[in-house]
Order: structure tokens, then C-alpha cells, then sequence
């Protein structure tokens, strides 16, 4: 837990670092009206500064076709104290709708869920956000993981509905997407977004996670790459060790994190997941060393990045030994050197934001 130990102290010294600047700013405030300074425009940027500094997030987003781990690898970060899987991770599609991980203390611990339908109207995400009355909530319990599991459990269900219903949504198009049933049906998600309101401690200290279901979701919600992406602090994309980069995990690369990042992928770290799938007894350490580092350079190239950005994780068995307290499993899952780079990277991109703001 070295890593997470280190990001939450990181956060806790940035969040007072926050709440310093406030406090200048305020005195700043003050030493202008004393000597006659100040104006309404002038009053106006401080009190949006100090609203800025207040309500600051930083945002950890997830994007990867489906089944490359995402959700597991969100439950070996954050969630490994539980002892168990909190968030449903396994074989197959599992995280059906975007859902955002965070902590708002003025509310008690549950999770929002915005119906697939109002996929129908031109209201933004971010405008459901401000009408909770359009949201189905329900309550986290958190003296029950088993019930917490449960729950949590929404963001996987889907729903069949006709053809033509599903094209009115903009989930279905004919010469993309599966053939419909032979009753006429198509599964769609029942749950067009997701945010768990979770006392964790590092969603306490304002880090967000942003976890992201695949290309389709993506596709049919611009709204993601072209605002959530962009405003993360850093992008994790998960690519799967035993593939490598395939077209599908090569089109979300270009045309979306290109898209809501930039030509050069500013903040992304590509994650190669699931490297115990390499993991061979009947060859040596060094040899399974290498064939990793070979995939890792190989996807480096494929993406177009420095190999210093491509991460080879089993995020799978780092959870497992983070449950067993087995830290030689922990070390050879690779996930310490992922929570070392997330904590090394996101909150100085966040300060350098915040200083050229108050600036």
C-alpha cells in the first residue's frame, strides 16, 4: 500500500495547498476594498477563483474496449481494502454506462443513475446533473460489502427493446452492430450514466475516477470525449497483454483519446493489463521478462508513444495481493509502478492548471 499511501498524502498536500492559496487570495480580496481597488469584475474572478479552489477535482479517467479490465483494475487501486471485489469485474462486458467514482460529503453514500432514455432529449450529462429528479438513487450500505456489491451491481444490466426503439436512442446501427434477435429485439443498457458517492479515502481528498465502457459508448456519447476526457488530469488506457493493440483498442487511440487529448496524447499512460497471461512455469523469470518488455515496446510503437508511458500490470493478481498481503505478488503484478506514476503525474499537471488560473 506504499503507492496509495503516497498518493493520499500527495492529495491531503495538495488539497492544503488548495486551501493556502484560498486564504491569500482572500486577504488579497481584502487589501483591495480597504484601499479602494476593487470593482464588481474584479470581485466577480476572485469569487469564481475561490469556488475554483473550493470545489477542485482531480480526475483519473479509464478507456478501453470492453473486457480489457478496467473495473478490476479500479478495484485493485482504490477498493482492495473490502478484501473483495467491490465493483463487478468478469468475463464479458461489465461496466455498461459511464460512471464517474467520487465522494460529495453533502450527500449520503449511493448511487445515481440516469435511465437510457434521456438519451431521447438534446439535454447534455452535464445539465442531468443539476436535475436530480431525472435520477434514480439508491442508498450504499456500507457496513455490508456483500449488499454494496449488489447494488453496484446496476451498471451491468441491460434491457431488450425493438430495433427501431434502439435506433431512436442512437445505440443501434445495422451495418455496425450485431444483428438484432430473432424475436426483434436488441439489448441496450438500462442506464445511460452512473455516480457512485463513495467515502473512500482518496475520492475524500477530490480524486475522481472516470470509468469508461468501449468504443460504442464513446461513439454514442460525444460528450465524453469531448468534455470529460479532456479535462482529466490523467487518461489510463487499458490494452490486453495477450492481443496487444488490436484495430478496435487502435481506432479508440486515434479517434477518440486523439480527439479529446490531442495529436501527441497529452496525460494518457497506456496500461497493458493482464500480463499473468504470459506468465509460463515451464519457462524461466527471464525469459517471461522479456516477452513482456518485447510486448510493452511493441505497443509503445503501436501507439506511437515513449516506452517509458506503457505500464505491464496484471491488475487481477495485484488486487489479489493486495488482499493476501502477498507483496512479492503485489511487485510482480506491476501495479506499484502504476500508482507511483499516477501520483508522480496528476497532481503537479493539476497545480500548474491552478496557477495559471489564479495568474
Amino acid at each position: 500500500m506504499v503507492a496509495i499511501n503516497s498518493l493520499a498524502r500527495r492529495l491531503s498536500a495538495y488539497k492544503r495547498w488548495c486551501e493556502g492559496l484560498a486564504d491569500t487570495i482572500r486577504e488579497y480580496q481584502h487589501w483591495m476594498e480597504q484601499n479602494g481597488l476593487a470593482d464588481g469584475a474584479e470581485d466577480l474572478r476572485v469569487y469564481e477563483l475561490m469556488d475554483m479552489l473550493r470545489s477542485d477535482k482531480l480526475t483519473v479517467a479509464l478507456v478501453a474496449e470492453f473486457s480489457r479490465g478496467k473495473t478490476e483494475l479500479i478495484n485493485a487501486i482504490f477498493f482492495a481494502d473490502y478484501k473483495q471485489r467491490l465493483l463487478p469485474s468478469e468475463a464479458g462486458r461489465t461496466t455498461m454506462c459511464p460512471t464517474e467514482l467520487l465522494y460529495d460529503d453533502r450527500q449520503e453514500p449511493c448511487i445515481r443513475l440516469l435511465p437510457i432514455e434521456t438519451r431521447a432529449s438534446s439535454t447534455t450529462i452535464a445539465e442531468y446533473k443539476h436535475a436530480p429528479v431525472q435520477w434514480t438513487t439508491l442508498p450504499l450500505h456500507l457496513e455490508s460489502p456483500k449488499e454494496m456489491t449488489e447494488t453496484l451491481r446496476e451498471i451491468m444490466k441491460t434491457k431488450p427493446v425493438p430495433v427501431r426503439e434502439a435506433q431512436k436512442l442512437g445505440l443501434y446501427h445495422p451495418t455496425h452492430d450485431i444483428p438484432a434477435q430473432a424475436n426483434g429485439l436488441i439489448d441496450i443498457p438500462v442506464w445511460r450514466h452512473a455516480v457512485i458517492n463513495y467515502p473512500n479515502p482518496l475520492l475524500k481528498q477530490g480524486l475522481v475516477v472516470l470509468d469508461t465502457p468501449g468504443l460504442n459508448a464513446l461513439g454514442t456519447e460525444p460528450e465524453l470525449t469531448m468534455g470529460m476526457l479532456p479535462k482529466a488530469q490523467a487518461v489510463l488506457f487499458l490494452l490486453a497483454a495477450d492481443t496487444g493493440v488490436t484495430k478496435s483498442d487502435m481506432e479508440v487511440w486515434q479517434r477518440h483519446l486523439g480527439t479529446a487529448r490531442g495529436a501527441g496524447h497529452n496525460g494518457c499512460i497506456a496500461v497493458l493489463n493482464k500480463i499473468d497471461t504470459l506468465w509460463d512455469e515451464l519457462r524461466d523469470d527471464a525469459a517471461v521478462s522479456a516477452s513482456i518488455a518485447r510486448q510493452a515496446e511493441d505497443t509503445a510503437r503501436a501507439l506511437g508513444i515513449d516506452r517509458q508511458q506503457v505500464f505491464p500490470v496484471s491488475a487481477q493478481k495485484g488486487l489479489l495481493g493486495k488482499i493476501k498481503a502477498d507483496h512479492a505478488l503485489l511487485e510482480r503484478s506491476g501495479l506499484l509502478a502504476l500508482e507511483i506514476k499516477l501520483s508522480e503525474d496528476i497532481i503537479p499537471s493539476r497545480q500548474r492548471y491552478v496557477r495559471e488560473r489564479v495568474a
